[in-house]
């Protein structure tokens, strides 16, 4: 079983935590964004998307992150982590599309603004040039080395903040109709593996602010990091991009 994956990504943490909880062995394979080997013809013969992750299990193709979790509970039933109850098998469905359609784009946002941008202070112009001549397609290329440099969009900061946290005020509403401690009720589900790679990367990026007087979701994401394929799926420290928890190296003076 082969995972290719980016060792920051918050998608790729999913599927990590999915083979932590099924005891799955796995070998790691790095594709490393940041020089766009997923642009590579290799890569997208596996994944014409040029996206991370991909499963290759058996010499079967496998993408999608969400799709992969659920492949793996299928493939690998034990611990089971979707409900048998069709009502909560629907809330997990749910938040699962809240993560692919909401919360990821708003991570983006955040992300890129506050840890993207550090990319031209770490690597420096020149290498980022010469990485981005990997890139097929040169316009987009260049529009992303020119985003890069570009200011920090405070205003678009500041309403990706402001609908991430109107996501977690109806996180803290499902966890008390659900009575928790998950948001399916008493189950661990895939719905809380999908959204533990967007906890870590709020954490991350010095935005936990967000989960305040919400005391359910604070609840929550304590039992998440409590578990142990919490600890064994989120990103090692060297992985981690440089953001606010982790800033650029002071380059050494010469001699």
């Amino acid at each position: 079983m082969e995972l290719y994956q980016f060792g920051d990504s918050p998608c790729c943490m999913k599927v990590r935590m999915v083979m932590a909880e099924k005891g799955l062995a796995r070998e790691l394979k790095t594709v490393a964004s940041y020089k766009f080997d997923h642009y590579q013809p290799d890569y997208q013969a596996l994944n014409p998307h040029s996206r991370v992750p991909t499963l290759v299990h058996e010499g079967r193709v496998v993408i999608q992150s969400s799709n992969i979790a659920e492949y793996l509970d299928e493939m690998f039933p034990d611990p089971p982590l979707q409900p048998r109850d069709p009502f909560e098998k629907s809330k997990m469905r749910e938040w699962m599309k809240e993560e692919e359609e909401f919360l990821f784009p708003l991570i983006v946002t955040l992300s890129f603004n506050t840890m993207m941008k550090l990319r031209a202070e770490g690597y420096g112009m020149e290498q980022l040039r010469e990485w981005s001549l990997l890139h097929p397609d040169q316009e987009r290329a260049q529009d992303y080395l020119a985003r890069v440099t570009s200011p920090v969009d405070t205003e678009g900061l500041a309403a990706a903040e402001k609908k991430f946290r109107w996501h977690m005020e109806r996180l803290e509403k499902q966890l008390e109709e659900s009575d928790g401690p998950w948001i399916c009720g008493r189950a661990f589900t895939l719905a809380d593996i999908c959204l533990a790679g967007i906890m870590d990367r709020i954490e991350y990026l010095d935005r936990d602010g967000l989960f305040d007087g919400l005391p359910r979701v604070g609840k929550w994401v304590s039992d998440l990091k409590a578990r142990r394929s919490y600890a064994a799926a989120v990103h090692e420290p060297d992985d981690r991009m440089w953001g606010p928890l982790k800033p650029v190296p002071a380059k050494e003076e010469n001699a």
